[in-house]
C-alpha cells in the first residue's frame, strides 16, 4: 500500500481514476485530455511502474 500512496500523490487530487484490466493491469488516471497509469502486479516485492499524465 505505501507503494501504491506514493506513486497516486504524484497525480493533481481532482484527477479521475479507475482500475483496469486489459492489455495492461492497473490504475489509470484522467484529468482534462491527458492519461497516466500505475501499472500493477500481484507479486510481492513488484514495485509499480508509473506513467505520467500525457495527452490522450
Amino acid at each position: 500500500m505505501k507503494s501504491l500512496i506514493e506513486e497516486l500523490s504524484r497525480f493533481p487530487d481532482d484527477a479521475l481514476c479507475h482500475a483496469y484490466e486489459g492489455e495492461i493491469i492497473g490504475i489509470v488516471i484522467r484529468l482534462g485530455g491527458r492519461e497516466g497509469v500505475i501499472h500493477c502486479s500481484e507479486r510481492e516485492g513488484v514495485e509499480p511502474e508509473t506513467v505520467p499524465l500525457t495527452s490522450l
